[in-house]
């Protein structure tokens, strides 16, 4: 989670850079003032003594080491945020581990918002799998429930299974009554 934090900071100086970059590449020439209109534009004139830039390849080169680095990360998320049963155990859904992720993972659904009520836990998905309906460790009322639904990838580390990245969407469960 770190790591995805970090890139997700990473990201958005880069770009918040580009931004910056594309507002300087057009500037408008200012419009000339008479002496007796007042000018309420601050226009910000170039600087002197300024040297040209090194390596003028560097941001892109930075940005490229950026992408490289993040690859791996991100979890693409397949799933309907509408499941629905008759009796409130038995759920007819879509959660799915998406073909083009790179690592199995598993799905955690919960009835609360602190992720302490757990209603179902799956074992792991290969890419490419979903569940189409799924059971309840416990039935929900009638009506609507809100839950959160967790996607977490694991992936194997030092012959140990890791959390390699998570993310959490919010699903209605109807149940009829």
């Amino acid at each position: 989670m770190k790591e995805m934090r970090f890139r997700i900071l990473a990201f958005t100086a880069a770009l918040l850079a580009l931004m910056t970059l594309a507002g300087c590449g057009k500037q408008a020439e200012p419009e000339p003032q008479s002496e007796d209109q007042p000018s309420n534009n601050l226009v910000v004139g170039y600087a002197e003594g300024v040297t040209a830039v090194e390596d003028p390849d560097a941001f892109a080169k930075a940005m490229d080491k950026m992408l490289e680095d993040s690859k791996g990360y991100g979890i693409s998320l397949e799933y309907k945020a509408v499941a629905y049963s008759d009796n409130g155990t038995d759920f007819s859904c879509y959660f799915a581990n998406a073909a083009e992720n790179q690592y199995d993972m598993f799905i955690a659904i919960y009835g609360d918002d602190a992720l302490t009520d757990e209603l179902f836990l799956s074992g792991l998905l290969r890419p490419g799998t979903a569940f189409d309906h799924i059971t309840l460790n416990r039935a929900l009322p009638p009506g609507v429930t809100n839950c959160t639904v967790a996607f977490t990838q694991v992936e194997v580390v030092d012959g140990q299974q890791a959390i390699h990245d998570q993310s959490l969407i919010g699903v209605e469960f109807h149940v009829t009554e």
